[in-house]
C-alpha cells in the first residue's frame, strides 16, 4: 500500500513553489494531464474578493512549470473547470489574471496547454432570474462520457428518498432521472477522463452545504451535467429544524419560477426585499452581519447528509472511471496529486461569499482526505464534525483514507507533526451560518 503524505509549504519570499510541487508529482510517464483548479465564479462584490474565491492563478502557473520539469515528454496539460451555471467566464478570467497565462502559454505547441471553461450550459443572471444564454456553444473539446455507479454508490442507501434528491436552480426531473436503485448516473468532462494526471488544486475555503471545500469537494467540477449531483433531500436533511418558515416559503417560491417566468420572478423578488428586511434577515455574509440572523438556503447546514456522499461518488470516479466512461474499474485509472491553495483562504458564507484570510501556506498530498483533514485543523474544525471526512473510513481505495487521524506523520517544511490534532490552529476560521457552533473544535481558543 502507499504511504500517504501530506507536505506543506509556508508562502515564504524566494522559495520556490514550483521546485517544491515537483518533489511531489507521481512518478511516471504521464502525456496528458489535466489541471483543476476551483474556478467557482466571478467576483461580483469587493466584499469577497477574487483572491479569496478562486484557486491563485500564480500557483497555477508554478504547477504547469512543475510539469513540464518532472515531465519532459507530457503532449497536452488542459486547465479547466466547470463553473456556476451564471458565472461570467470573460470577466473570472480578467479578474484572476487567467488571461496571463493564456498569453503566456497559449501559443504552445509541444506540449499544448490550454484554460478552458467545460460548461456545457450557460445562463445569464438577470436580476436572479436564470435565463439560458443560447450564444453559448463551446464546452469540452473531448466531449463528455456517461459515467454509471450501480451499488457502489455512496447514494444507493439513500436512494429509497430519490424523488425528494434535488440540486437548486436545476430542473429537479433531471436530478430524479440520474439516480435510482443500482444505477447512479453522472456526466462527466471527457478531458478529465482521458488524463493519465490528475492533479487537483482547490482553494482553502468555508462550504455553506458541506461544512468545508478543499480536494474532496473541489472534484464536482469535473462534471458537465450539475443537474445529476444531488446536494439534499426535500423535506429531509433540506432545513435546519430553526429554519425561519419565510426563507422557506421565499425557497419555494423561487424554485418553482426559476427559468419559468422572468416578469412574474421579478415580481416575487419586489416584495421579498421588504419582507426579508422587516424579519431581520441578512443575505450578505460581512463580518457584521454573520452574528446576525442569515438567509440559510437549501441544505446549507451541519445536518445535511446527502452532499457527502455525492462527493465521495465523483472522487470514486477521479480515481476509477475508464477513459470512455461507463462502469467504473476496480483498478485506478490515472495518477493524482493534490496541491492546495491556502495562501489566501476564505472563511465565513463561503463558497461564494468568502471572507478574505491570509494563512500563507501551500499542502500538498496523493490522499485526498489527508489534506481535507489537515485543511479542516487548520481552520479550528473538528474533522468529526464534518461529514465528508467523518465517514472516510467507509471509503472503498487500498490507498485513500488508510491513516489513524491521531498518528499520521506531516512534514510542515522539515518538522514532522504526529497526527491531526497535533498541528496548529492556523486561524478559528467563522464558519458559515448554518454551522456555526456545530464544527468548531473544542479546543481551539
Amino acid at each position: 500500500m502507499t504511504k500517504s503524505f501530506c507536505r506543506t509549504t509556508a508562502r515564504r519570499p524566494g522559495l520556490s513553489i514550483a521546485a517544491e510541487i515537483s518533489k511531489v508529482l507521481p512518478v511516471g510517464d504521464f502525456r496528458s494531464i489535466f489541471i483543476k483548479p476551483n474556478w467557482v465564479k466571478h467576483q461580483e462584490s469587493a466584499l469577497f474578493p477574487i483572491s479569496a474565491l478562486v484557486t491563485d492563478t500564480s500557483l497555477i502557473d508554478s504547477t504547469i512549470r512543475a510539469c513540464l520539469e518532472k515531465y519532459p515528454g507530457v503532449e497536452d496539460i488542459l486547465v479547466g473547470d466547470v463553473p456556476l451555471q451564471s458565472c461570467d467566464w470573460d470577466l473570472l478570467v480578467r479578474q484572476a489574471g487567467i488571461d496571463d497565462l493564456i498569453r503566456k502559454y497559449g501559443s504552445w505547441h509541444k506540449p499544448r496547454i490550454r484554460f478552458m471553461d467545460l460548461r456545457r450550459e450557460r445562463v445569464r443572471d438577470r436580476g436572479g432570474f436564470l435565463a439560458s444564454d443560447p450564444a453559448f456553444a463551446d464546452g469540452d473539446p473531448a466531449g463528455y462520457r456517461e459515467v454509471v455507479l450501480d451499488e457502489r454508490s455512496f447514494l444507493e442507501p439513500i436512494s429509497g428518498d430519490r424523488e425528494r434528491f434535488r440540486v437548486s436552480d436545476y430542473d429537479p426531473q433531471e436530478t430524479i432521472s440520474s439516480h435510482r436503485r443500482g444505477r447512479h448516473r453522472y456526466i462527466v468532462s471527457g478531458s478529465v477522463l482521458g488524463s493519465d494526471l490528475f492533479i487537483n488544486l482547490p482553494k482553502m475555503k468555508t462550504h455553506q452545504k458541506a461544512g468545508i471545500t478543499g480536494a474532496l469537494k473541489n472534484v464536482v467540477g469535473i462534471t458537465g451535467q450539475k443537474s445529476c449531483l444531488v446536494h439534499h433531500r426535500l423535506g429531509g436533511d433540506e432545513f435546519a429544524p430553526d429554519t425561519n418558515l419565510l426563507v422557506r416559503a421565499q425557497i419555494r417560491i423561487r424554485e418553482y419560477l426559476q427559468k419559468r417566468s422572468r416578469h412574474v420572478f421579478s415580481v416575487a423578488r419586489a416584495l421579498w426585499r421588504p419582507l426579508r428586511r422587516l424579519s431581520g434577515i441578512e443575505t450578505e455574509g460581512t463580518r457584521a452581519n454573520l452574528g446576525k440572523r442569515m438567509y440559510v438556503g437549501a441544505g446549507s447546514w451541519y445536518g445535511n447528509d446527502t452532499i457527502w456522499r455525492m462527493v465521495y461518488d465523483l472522487n470514486l470516479i477521479v480515481r476509477y472511471a475508464p477513459s470512455a466512461g461507463g462502469v467504473l474499474s476496480d483498478i485506478a485509472q490515472r495518477g493524482y496529486v493534490v496541491i492546495l491553495d491556502g495562501g489566501i483562504a476564505g472563511e465565513g458564507n463561503g463558497p461564494l461569499q468568502p471572507l478574505p484570510v491570509e494563512t500563507g501556506v501551500v499542502a500538498m498530498a496523493n490522499d485526498p482526505f489527508l489534506l481535507d483533514f489537515v485543511m479542516a485543523r487548520w481552520m479550528g474544525y473538528d474533522y468529526r464534525k464534518i461529514p465528508t471526512l467523518n465517514h472516510f473510513n467507509l471509503f472503498p481505495d487500498p490507498d485513500w483514507a488508510k491513516f489513524d487521524p491521531a498518528s499520521v506523520d506531516i512534514d510542515v517544511d522539515g518538522r514532522v507533526y504526529r497526527g491531526i490534532e497535533s498541528l496548529p490552529v492556523l486561524h478559528p476560521f467563522i464558519p458559515p451560518p448554518g454551522w456555526r457552533g456545530h464544527v468548531e473544535k473544542t479546543d481551539v481558543e
